[in-house]
């Protein structure tokens, strides 16, 4: 008897449950926009002054890499033109706030070489490697009050780079301090988790 019941018990729960409808849910992480983020809208102009670079070996230049991510990698995502800024004092003069938005900073390299045991022809020996470690200090001010909208200093780091390569060590640290800046600056730093229903 008890056996029966057991089994119409189970049976009935099996019923009811494939009766309900339920919807499959997904969760996803989006970013979202911080309080942080800067309205480009309000203002009439961007510029750029070119940035600052600091500790980067004489024979290295990376300046025509990091003006090209301002002026032309940048104003996609800001979806606004990003023009040279021009420091004489006519072009300045009678400036309203909102007027003119100006970015700049510093870039700065610390290289740091060691050696290390790798494996050549079955024979292991000494291999000098570099510790690249890159630090963006950015800025976006208004050129009319002085007053800066965001400032931040955002590092990056290659570890074991290959120092007979240096401008695809650069490249692909800039690539990933910049990507790191463009999340940030856009307010995009923060993931919340949403559900999507099917």
């Amino acid at each position: 008897m008890k056996r029966i019941i057991l089994t119409a018990c189970f049976v009935t729960i099996v019923v009811l449950s494939g009766s309900c409808s339920t919807r499959r849910v997904d969760l996803v992480r989006i970013p979202v926009v911080s309080k942080s983020a800067i309205d480009f809208v309000r203002f009439k102009k961007v510029v750029y002054a070119p940035i600052k670079v600091k500790k980067f070996p004489s024979e290295f230049k990376p300046e025509s890499s990091i003006n090209y991510f301002f002026l032309k990698e940048m104003p996609k995502v800001i979806d606004k033109p990003v023009g040279e800024y021009d420091s004489s004092n006519e072009i300045n003069e009678g400036l309203n706030e909102g007027d003119l938005l100006l970015v700049g900073g510093e870039l700065s390299l610390n290289i740091k070489k060691r050696s290390v045991i790798r494996e050549k022809k079955k024979k292991r020996v000494f291999v000098e490697v570099e510790n690249w470690e890159l630090s963006l200090e950015i800025f976006f001010k208004d050129v009319a009050t002085g007053k800066e909208m965001f400032k931040k200093t955002l590092k990056g780091s290659l570890i074991g780079a290959d120092g007979e390569k240096p401008d695809y060590n650069f490249e692909f640290i800039f690539r990933k301090v910049t990507e790191k800046f463009i999340r940030v600056f856009m307010g995009l730093g923060k993931l919340e988790t949403r559900y999507l229903l099917k």
